[in-house]
């Protein structure tokens, strides 16, 4: 049984991404930009601060363009959500 896996595998061709990304990609948005600056005042010690805070803007709903939005939802769906599906 160990063979035919191991025959599998060998069998198995390396995958190649179809998609291009921008430069820095998925790696620059889960560790944040590589910045650091010195501390402030002249320190001349060498420490230097990683500054690696993100922030994000959180849009509220009225802040949504309207072509983004959710259609209203009918009283005959909402009826139909509230019985469980189709009766």
């Amino acid at each position: 049984m160990n063979s035919v896996v191991n025959t599998a595998w060998r069998a198995v061709k390396p995958h190649i991404p179809m998609i291009k990304f921008r430069k820095g990609g998925l790696e620059e948005l889960v560790r944040g930009t590589p910045e650091s600056t010195t501390m402030p005042g002249g320190v001349s010690s060498g420490t230097t601060v990683n500054t690696t805070t993100t922030t994000t803007q959180v849009l509220e709903e009225w802040q949504v363009p309207l072509k983004y939005r959710r259609e209203r939802i009918t009283q005959e769906e909402i009826e139909y959500i509230n019985r469980g599906g189709p009766a």
